[in-house]
């Protein structure tokens, strides 16, 4: 490791403390590797202790934006918040660690993950996420959750010591993020991979944990998955143990000598039932640790040792293609070329057709190509994608539309926003420097319709249009197409149809959660509405969604159904009886994990606030948004408390038994801007055209008592409201 850098990263912590944990092996039998991991183990606990020895007790230890404090100690010993005190205590209290049998490795590995995380939030003492890289955020860790639950991402891999072959490394990054896998690195590779060209950020799934004691991060982001989606209570070790065999499934990839406190981390990953792949001439063992000499190989035997299944189809593209970049930013100043966003005519529409008038795979581009326009210009664009199959119905042209977004964000460099004639489109110059061809567009668009809806089309042909004359020629035949939908739209409210559909696909990581979707309420990811489920279950009868019956009507208002209620009895096994699809306070939706925004009441049960997972601050119920989370998560009902999706928002039914958008008084500046043209709408619907400017956000209060006084200032209507309790 370098030391240098661990001296910036940790100025508490004694040179000889680093030396003696940073001291490697290449090569071990078991007694050596136990024994080793022992003296790492012990070591990592008495530094732990004397930092903590050396502040004010009653300092907290816990990380930046989480609700967990420190996450590996609350879910393996149910401790929420720990003092500087406290952790003295508790890091006494730690069983004796010795090196005669496996088993002792295990007690070395989870006393050295605890005191790593104590040295951790000990050196976090002052700092943000912004300034010191380590900690991955809930948030962050929430806005995975669905790609994690339909295996988009099918495992997480973290890289521990470093490789001193650049283009090993670059080829490792590329295998791992084609995969769709989300990468953790720590010790020399962060640096590594940086120097080889790969791009690490939260917006790319690639995460830097740090060094040193930083490869705790790397564990603990896989016990708040447990935490977060699993409905895992802290310290229910059987359950936690349980839960992690299946998911989220990590492999390790250790490559160069392995140190002290590496040893120790190592058994700690064992712990939480990951694969370790190494390339030091270590004892096998099966299932947990394998010996790779070939760094390219590495990743692939890692899967295999996890049982890790990977359902991403390679596409032969000039640049990296992944969920991994779905959340990638291309501002404008490394734009080569921009097309939609107000700035140039553009649309996107995908369009059923007869047999013979698609020719399955052929892409066409009318117009320049982005060799022929200048750096920095922007462009007409139409894509056009064209599909048959004998299964195809109108009603699904939409569904495989939304695919477009996220289709081509995959493509490294590439970024897509908006939808219809609303479309945007940035190619960087990097990725023009690559190669990237505005044909690839289409390419991409018929490489994952094809993947993703093999089952009703068997035909998908794309045309890009960067010719304005042919763009508005075609133009005429996608509004055609938008207006029919949304004529259809108009009928789709929940009165008006005898099915809502069950969402189950973040059953596998929180068991106890189901997503009822209607007309009117989209599911709390944000991602799932009724179309998406009603096309769901026609693609795959035995899939996440499931026709329900509504049956009889027990309480209008609340939107109580028999139907809905004898499933939610089934899909939860008994452990619910009941929920109302328009009420906050009586038997709410319950919340998985992965919600945009959570509605909250707020301290005098006289109004809601509402917080999306982008804001980090403090809100006037007195707790972030971390913290919220992590109390009605993991399949939880929680009456005056719910996950829901953005759209939600300005659906006519939000708590519509509550009094709907009225009660609301509080949410993020941001958020107020992201729902706001839909929101003012609303507004007028129900004849309080100013009631936008009488909620308040962050730059008002963002306490209990000033909200209250902002309230009584502008006279909110909540408050000639009947309390909510």
């Amino acid at each position: 490791m370098d030391a240098s850098k661990i001296a910036e990263l940790y100025p508490s912590v004694p040179k000889e403390d680093v030396d003696y944990l940073c001291t490697s092996v290449t090569s071990a039998d078991v007694a050596g590797l136990l024994g080793f991991a022992k003296e790492g183990s012990d070591r990592a606990v008495d530094l732990a202790k004397r930092l903590c020895a050396a502040l004010d007790g009653s300092t907290v230890l816990t990380f930046p934006d989480t609700g967990y404090g420190l996450p590996a100690i609350c879910a393996w010993k149910g401790i929420d918040t720990m003092t500087a005190a406290d952790a003295v205590g508790f890091l006494s209290s730690l069983p004796e660690t010795k090196c005669a049998e496996l088993a002792d490795g295990f007690v070395a590995g989870e006393n050295a993950m605890y005191a790593a995380e104590i040295i951790e939030s000990v050196a976090y003492l002052g700092h943000t996420l912004e300034d010191r890289p380590g900690f991955v955020p809930d948030r962050v860790l929430r806005a995975l959750g669905l790609p994690f639950v339909d295996e988009t991402i099918p495992g997480a891999v973290a890289f521990l010591g470093g490789l001193d072959d650049p283009e090993a490394v670059k080829k490792m990054s590329r295998d791992f993020q084609g995969k769709g896998m989300v990468g953790l690195a720590s010790g020399e590779y962060p640096a590594q991979f940086v120097a080889a060209g790969a791009k690490m950020d939260l917006e790319r799934r690639f995460y830097d944990v740090g060094c040193f004691t930083g490869t705790v991060h790397a564990i603990n982001f896989a016990v708040r998955a447990a935490l977060t989606f699993g409905n895992i209570s802290p310290g229910d070790r059987e359950g936690l143990d349980a839960y992690l065999t299946k998911r989220p499934k990590v492999i390790v990839i250790q490559n160069g000598p392995i140190s002290r406190i590496d040893a120790a981390l190592a058994f700690a990953a064992l712990m939480h039932h990951a694969s370790i792949v190494t390339d030091c001439d270590l004892p096998e063992v099966p299932g947990a640790l394998k010996v790779c000499k070939d760094p390219l190989d590495m990743i692939q035997v890692g899967i295999e040792e996890r049982g890790i299944i990977v359902k991403l189809q390679p596409i032969e593209l000039p640049v990296a293609y992944a969920p991994s970049f779905e959340g990638e930013v291309v501002r404008k100043p490394d734009t080569y070329v921009e097309a939609g966003g107000s700035r140039s005519p553009s649309f996107e529409v995908l369009l059923s057709k007869s047999e013979s008038e698609v020719e399955d795979g052929k892409v066409t581009l009318i117009g320049p190509e982005i060799d022929e326009m200048k750096e920095g210009s922007l462009t007409p664009l139409g894509l056009i994608v064209e599909v048959y199959g004998p299964n195809m119905q109108e009603d699904l042209e939409s569904v495989l539309e939304r695919r477009f977004h996220s289709s081509i964000n995959f493509a490294e460099g590439v970024w897509h926003n908006g939808q219809r004639d609303n479309n945007w489109i940035r190619i960087s110059k990097v990725s023009k420097e690559a190669g990237f061809k505005m044909a690839d567009l289409g390419k991409i668009l018929v490489h994952k319709i094809k993947e993703e809806f093999g089952k009703v089309v068997t035909r998908v042909q794309a045309t890009v249009i960067t010719d304005p004359e042919e763009l508005e020629r075609r133009r005429p035949e996608a509004e055609k197409a938008y207006a029919i939908r949304d004529e259809r739209m108009k009928g789709l409210v929940d009165d008006k149809v005898d099915l809502f559909y069950t969402c189950a696909m973040c059953q596998s990581f929180a068991p106890g959660h189901i997503c009822i979707i209607a007309p009117e309420r989209i599911g709390l990811c944000g991602a799932i509405n009724w179309l998406d489920s009603k096309a769901g279950f026609e693609l795959d009868p035995r899939g996440p969604n499931q026709p329900v019956d509504k049956g009889y009507v027990i309480d209008g208002p609340k939107g109580e159904w028999s139907g809905v209620n004898e499933a939610i009895r089934k899909e939860t096994m008994g452990r619910l009886d009941r929920m109302c699809m328009y009420s906050l306070m009586d038997a709410p939706m319950t919340s998985c994990g992965c919600f945009e925004v959570i509605v909250a009441m707020t301290v005098d049960m006289q109004a809601v606030i509402l917080v999306d997972r982008d804001f980090t601050g403090m809100t006037p119920v007195g707790m972030k948004f971390s913290s919220l989370a992590g109390s009605i998560g993991g399949g939880r009902q929680t009456p005056g408390f719910m996950g829901i999706g953005k759209r939600y928002i300005t659906s006519k039914r939000f708590i519509e038994a509550e009094g709907g958008i009225a009660r609301i008084a509080w949410m993020p500046k941001h958020l107020k801007e992201i729902v706001g043209p839909e929101f003012k709408k609303r507004c007028e619907e129900i004849g309080m055209p100013d009631l936008l400017d009488k909620i308040a956000d962050e730059t008002v209060t963002e306490d209990a008592e000033g909200l209250m006084a902002y309230m009584a200032e502008v006279g909110h209507p909540a408050l000639t409201m009947d309390p909510l309790l």
